[in-house]
């Protein structure tokens, strides 16, 4: 009798327990976290060549992980941009504003590099708790860090700076082929093709070398920029566009092809990376800012001019030699404010607004001490234009010289993940560059240092995910971040303005 009854109640309990709601699967073990950066990747080109059906990995991805745009930094160049991407936090956080650094009183200052960071990398933060990390290219970050892995450091380069971490590896890597990041310049009328081959040349040393590296090693966080799109973009978008002043149509096909070819190069890059990692790795793809034409200038001496000739003054000495970075200097809240209407209002001949948005940087919301290192205003352009120096006297929208960028960046860049544990098909909306290190510290396992911004869109995960796998923080919101003389010393030298000269980027 007793058997019976307990029989009755296993039944009943196995038939209630199968009408019971499945419980919510468990978040899977951290796996490794790969990084795979593209300098200037638009996700709007992007899109328009993959439904032209040329980018099947992208497309895969699509489906397969979380896809969308990300906000870059202000301003949205490369230095403050990969600065973020590599720390978590804004350039109030880690002092990068532009290829210069401001240092005791002279504006000028120094030109940029590692040392001039004011936070953490995520690969320091990584290695100080044992975590294995291979970094390789990630612009600003030479001289490298010593690393719990190894470093291949990105531009610019400073005069006698280690190239890697451990130094051994440079005779290494340099033996196989690699180089460093390329600063060729803008190539000379005649001499596209030359320049273009040997601009693909040094990216796929580096995408041979440098993936290689990353795949035998198998390191818990990896790290890679690619920086070969936005040099492109920057200089050959002229041949790729009828629209634009300097277009040719009696130019090669591969020139006209240029900026298409590169896009298939990072999916094809990307189809290697996916079919390399393993099984429970996560693999984040983020580009620090998209990319579009430069059809006019817009002359950044003729607004200050026009304004009394408050602010820089050698427009074209003081700061970057293209963007809509205004450092106005000591100027009372009331001028800033009428400073930042009168950008506003900018207009072309026609009438057309030609800026974007104006942005003061005082409104960051951002823990840390390098808003004084920075610009007062960045005017954002409208599509299609291009603060450049200028003179006082020129009109405020004139044509740009033949070798000036024919390319230029837009705020939005390209986001995905994928991989346990991304929902798929998810489109990512309301993402900051800065959220990129605490996701993927998250990912990892890891505690997050509060310092990190964390904004990160829930809905890439499945809804029990944090409920699982909650996201935990330590430290102070201003934890480890240095304040501007705290940073140690470093030389300026002309290796460095040579480089970035030939970027472009100085005169």
């Amino acid at each position: 009798m007793l058997r019976r009854l307990l029989l009755s109640i296993g039944l009943t309990a196995a038939a209630l327990a199968g009408c019971a709601p499945e419980p919510p699967p468990s978040a899977p073990t951290p796996g490794p976290v790969f990084v795979l950066g593209f300098d200037g990747l638009a996700p709007d080109v992007l899109e328009g060549f993959e439904n032209e059906g040329i980018l099947p990995a992208f497309a895969k991805l699509r489906e397969e992980g979380a896809t969308g745009r990300v906000r870059s930094t202000i301003p949205m160049i490369s230095p403050p941009a990969w600065a973020t991407v590599s720390t978590g936090v804004s350039p109030v956080g880690h002092g990068i504003w532009s290829f210069w650094v401001p240092e005791g009183g002279n504006p000028r200052g120094r030109f940029v590099d590692a040392t001039a960071r004011l936070a953490p990398a995520i690969w320091q933060d990584l290695s100080a708790r044992g975590r294995t990390v291979g970094v390789i290219n990630v612009p600003i970050t030479c001289p490298p860090d010593s690393v719990n892995g190894f470093m291949i450091a990105g531009f610019p380069y400073p005069e006698n700076a280690p190239l890697t971490w451990p130094p051994t590896l440079e005779r290494e890597i340099v033996a196989e082929g690699y180089e460093r990041d390329a600063w060729l310049g803008p190539p000379a009328a005649g001499e596209e093709l030359e320049w273009l081959h040997r601009m693909r040349a040094i990216g796929d040393a580096r995408r041979r070398i440098g993936l290689q590296r990353l795949f035998d090693a198998k390191p818990d966080f990896s790290f890679i920029v690619f920086t070969t799109p936005d040099r492109i973009q920057h200089h050959l978008w002229k041949f790729t566009d009828p629209e634009h002043p300097y277009y040719r149509p009696d130019a090669p096909d591969e020139l006209k092809n240029s900026v298409r070819d590169i896009y298939v190069w990072c999916d094809d890059i990307l189809a290697e990376v996916r079919s390399k990692l393993p099984r429970d790795a996560t693999l984040i793809v983020v580009s620090d800012h998209g990319f579009g034409p430069a059809y006019a200038g817009l002359s950044k001496a003729t607004v200050l001019a026009g304004f009394g000739g408050a602010g820089e003054g050698d427009v074209a000495e003081s700061r970057n030699l293209f963007g809509g970075d205004f450092w106005l200097g000591d100027v009372d809240d009331a001028t800033r404010a009428e400073f930042r209407r009168r950008l506003a209002d900018l207009t072309d001949p026609s009438g057309r607004s030609v800026v974007k948005e104006v942005h003061d940087t005082r409104e960051t919301e951002s823990a840390g001490y390098g808003l004084e290192l920075g610009p007062d205003l960045v005017a954002e352009e409208a599509d299609g234009y291009l603060f450049v120096p200028g003179a006082p006297s020129a009109p405020l929208v004139g044509g740009l010289a033949p070798g000036a960028f024919s390319g230029w960046h837009r705020r939005l860049g390209y986001f995905a993940a994928v991989g346990h544990p991304v929902d798929p098909g998810v489109a990512v909306r309301d993402l900051d560059l800065m959220d990129v290190p605490a996701m993927a510290m998250h990912l990892l396992g890891e505690i997050i240092p509060r310092r990190y911004t964390h904004n990160i869109p829930r809905r890439v995960f499945p809804l029990t995910y944090f409920v699982e796998r909650p996201m935990v923080f330590d430290g102070a919101p201003d934890g480890e971040l240095l304040r501007p003389g705290e940073r140690p010393p470093a030389a300026d030298n002309a290796e460095l303005q040579e480089q970035l000269q030939s970027l472009g980027y100085l005169k």
